[in-house]
């Protein structure tokens, strides 16, 4: 059955790799209905509306949603995508491919992913003055003995951790570490938190992990806390196999690890679990290149990549995955941020041309 997936470029460099990769997607003859309706700084400029109803309701009856990027004007899109459709699961791999360029020596091996919870924690920043905690918690002390008019004057931010929020993302880390078993990698599950510190929130969340856990006992849990998680990805990539933790951790983590297997132009993500799923790369609008030709578009592909999987379109993922592959072990069409000097447009025509 045809699948309907929505493209929204958003800002900056997002159309730029939206419009190559829907040609890319295209030209695979997939059965897919694909719409790129109006959206972001054009939709702004031209109707006074960065997210038109009608690019709205296209998305609601959408099978998937393709992301470009987030900037000054699509923020609120960006919460839609997200918060809006309940997508809590966040979905980010870790996989050097060869050909790209890496500060290691060998990065040959590196294949490891990290899962983010989406809509809790620190995110969508919930901040304001450190006056409504003095006149609405009077009575509270921290564990310094203080209460917050001893702070004086400043701001503070909430961080939210539920136990149905937890629980249901850590459920699915442990189903998703054991597929990855099933399909040979190894079954060790490593949940990241700062629960020696945030002793309430983290340590919540990890009571929750070693709950969930014990219902699949093929696994192995790992518990480190994020200062050390950070050392451990630089000095043993090749030991990481799943990586679960909360939204502010996996996304600092998750742009450290992707240093390591080439940057963010080759970092995507999956953002699932709600009512429509929807695929970005992790980088941001980047306004500084953007009109100029030259991004990446690696991680918009293969954030669709992600999507054909997630749509059940498995071979064409694997055909997307091999061409972007090959492009990048010739090393003849690579782009700046790669040390090549190829095109946003001449990259995807060398990818298309490796899938035939």
């Amino acid at each position: 059955m045809t699948k309907k997936v929505v493209i929204l470029g958003g800002d900056g460099v997002g159309p730029e790799v939206a419009d190559v990769t829907a040609d890319v997607l295209r030209k695979m003859s997939l059965d897919l209905e694909i719409l790129e309706p109006i959206c972001g700084e054009k939709a702004q400029a031209e109707l006074g509306n960065f997210f038109p109803d009608e690019t709205r309701k296209l998305c609601d009856e959408s099978d998937a949603i393709l992301f470009g990027a987030s900037g000054t004007t699509s923020g609120f899109l960006l919460a839609y995508l997200r918060w809006g459709l309940d997508n809590y699961i966040n979905i980010r791999p870790i996989k050097y491919y060869p050909g790209c360029r890496t500060p290691l020596k060998d990065a040959e091996g590196i294949d490891f992913v990290i899962l983010r919870e989406g809509i809790e924690g620190m995110y969508p920043g919930r901040e304001g003055d450190i006056s409504l905690l003095t006149k609405n918690l009077p009575e509270y002390r921290d564990i310094l003995g203080k209460s917050f008019a001893d702070y004086g004057e400043g701001k503070f931010a909430v961080r939210i951790i539920t136990d149905s929020g937890a629980r249901r993302f850590l459920k699915f880390s442990c189903e998703f570490t054991l597929q990855r078993k099933a399909a040979g990698y190894k079954g060790n599950l490593t949940c990241v938190t700062k629960s020696n510190v945030l002793r309430e929130s983290d340590g919540l969340f990890y009571r929750i992990m070693e709950e969930e856990i014990k219902l699949f006992p093929e696994l192995i849990l790992e518990h480190y806390y994020v200062d050390d998680m950070a050392r451990r990805i630089l000095r043993f990539p090749k030991d990481l196999n799943v990586l679960t933790t909360t939204n502010m951790f996996g996304d600092i983590l998750s742009d450290e690890a992707a240093e390591l297997v080439g940057g963010l132009g080759m970092s995507a993500s999956a953002c699932i679990g709600g009512t429509v799923p929807y695929f970005e790369p992790v980088h941001g609008a980047a306004p500084d290149i953007a009109g100029q030709g030259i991004v990446n578009p690696t991680a918009m592909m293969f954030s669709a990549k992600m999507m054909l999987d997630q749509l059940g379109m498995a071979d064409a993922a694997r055909a997307l995955d091999d061409g972007i592959a090959a492009v990048y072990r010739e090393g003849r069409y690579l782009t700046h941020d790669q040390g090549g000097s190829t095109s946003t447009t001449k990259f995807a025509d060398a990818v298309m041309k490796k899938i035939g």
